[in-house]
């Protein structure tokens, strides 16, 4: 007997060359490298945030063979093998891409590098502060950074959108060439294009009128604060280990945030298809959007108790105005331009539902206890203790 999925919690996973994994994974670990064949598809979470290793090793290696979809989230990601299908990778700080990918690619991270042996047979979409692409990519590509760097072949239609941008000599473009940014681009002789080049203007925003944005920012903000405070109030030991999960583990929580986003919609919809099943997916549903905002409630929590910097347990008196502050500076980062902004709610939302699903899950669930003792009497005898004079 075999499970069809395998749920994996570790510090340090290895998978060397010569192993195989037939069942689906779902992975968290502090540094992962995964060297042999992975069957099925493969989420993986390596979560060593601020820890240095004596080599300097990424937290995530993926030089096997993959057959099947993966998903990777780490702090610094290394794709040296061959991906079958689909590659989605997510990085605090860098991902690099020396490989094949048999259909379509997605990176997000500050750095993203796809180096001369990387190929894309697929469409691509990339993200971040500084892009750098000497591959090749088969389909359409879309890339949005502060600065890119392009010297590979695109054999479709490319899309940049960023402040810098530079087209080195001997890069192939065989289709459309359409850039977004600050003044005009002059292409190198030695660039060949096979398309136009079309410089496209950024979006006018529509006339909204400043005040009445920041209006419903506040309105927004206050109705969230007055959820907050409905909840904690409600189920203080929930709010109280929900924000607990979160400090002990970022990226266990990501996790379980990801399987519930992912897998409780499938749920009720299957269960729309019996009669008996009707009730429980409406009750899913219900349940299931109001996971998706009491989330950043959570979140805020834990933001707050971040920015104020203590190390102890938040106290009763100080708790709505921590939450508040925390919810503040999430609505702030609301103006984060696309693709980001879409970033930042998935980081919310996948964080705050898997701290919720956990708390709820475990049964070390705190209580509130609250005792008063009468100014002037003793404390109650500790049980075993002799009373004095005895």
């Amino acid at each position: 007997m075999a499970s069809a999925i395998e749920f994996q919690g570790t510090n340090t996973f290895t998978l060397s060359a010569d192993q195989t994994l037939t069942n689906e994974l779902w992975l968290q670990a502090r540094t992962v490298t995964l060297a042999g064949t992975v069957g099925e598809d493969c989420f993986v979470f390596a979560d060593s945030m601020g820890q240095q290793t004596a080599t300097n090793l990424p937290t995530l290696r993926l030089a096997g063979l993959f057959c099947a979809d993966i998903w990777g989230f780490g702090e610094t990601i290394e794709m040296t093998g061959i991906a079958s299908n689909n590659l989605r990778l997510a990085a605090v700080k860098t991902v690099i891409i020396n490989s094949h990918v048999g259909h379509n690619l997605m990176a997000f991270a500050p750095t993203v590098s796809l180096g001369e042996d990387s190929s894309v047979q697929g469409s691509a979409l990339l993200a971040g502060q500084d892009v750098i692409i000497s591959g090749t990519i088969r389909g359409n590509t879309r890339i949005y950074g502060t600065k890119v760097t392009l010297d590979g072949k695109f054999e479709n239609d490319l899309h940049v959108t960023a402040s810098e941008i530079t087209v080195m000599p001997g890069t192939e473009i065989k289709g459309d060439f359409y850039y977004q940014m600050e003044g005009d681009l002059v292409l190198d002789s030695g660039v060949l294009l096979g398309g136009k080049m079309i410089k496209q203007d950024p979006p006018i925003p529509a006339p909204t009128s400043t005040s009445s944005t920041l209006m419903l920012q506040l309105t927004l903000l206050c109705g969230a604060i007055m959820v907050g405070m409905a909840f904690v109030s409600l189920t203080p030991g929930i709010a109280a280990l929900s924000v607990h999960k979160l400090t002990e583990s970022f990226w266990r929580c990501i996790l379980f945030g990801f399987i519930a986003f992912a897998l409780v919609p499938l749920i009720a919809a299957f269960l729309l298809f019996t009669v008996a099943g009707i009730p429980l997916s409406v009750i899913l549903i219900l349940a299931y959007v109001i996971l998706i905002y009491v989330s950043k409630i959570i979140v805020g929590l834990f933001i707050g108790h971040l920015i104020i910097r203590k190390s102890t347990p938040v106290p009763p008196n100080l708790l709505f105005p921590v939450m508040s502050l925390g919810l503040l500076a999430l609505y702030a980062a609301t103006s984060l331009p696309f693709p980001f902004d879409i970033v930042f709610w998935f980081a919310i939302t996948l964080s705050g539902m898997g701290a919720l699903v956990s708390a709820i899950l475990d049964r070390r669930t705190p209580v509130l206890v609250s005792c008063s003792v009468e100014q002037g009497s003793k404390p109650p005898p500790v049980p075993g203790a002799t009373p004095p004079g005895a």
